[in-house]
């Protein structure tokens, strides 16, 4: 699903991560090559609570994630983290400008 939104043109995509945001080895690469096209992923959990945070440092972990250049969603759920991000990417598509955004 991720490599088909970027064909199809997605300027940001918000993954639905597990726990603090990891993910497995395949999704993790699907979002290597998204970034790497300068799509800006946006990566949330689909737990009801907590937050996602860049803990872990295994391939698929938030730490890899984020050192990659994907924005943290925090503590917001991927509705939230799509709104948020849908109306960021007005101003600006830089990760880090970005992850200050969804800092706050």
């Amino acid at each position: 699903m991720v490599r088909a939104a970027v064909a199809a043109g997605a300027k940001a995509i918000v993954v639905q991560g597990l726990g603090w945001g990891n993910m497995n080895i395949p999704m993790y690469e699907a979002v290597l090559e998204a970034i790497a096209k300068k799509v800006v992923v946006i990566v949330s959990t689909r737990v009801p609570n907590g937050r996602v945070l860049p803990v872990y440092g295994f391939k698929g972990g938030g730490k890899t994630l984020r050192d990659a250049g994907a924005v943290m969603a925090d503590n917001l759920s991927p509705q939230k983290a799509r709104i948020l991000g849908m109306l960021a990417l007005q101003k600006t598509s830089d990760p880090n400008e970005l992850q200050k955004l969804f800092d706050r």
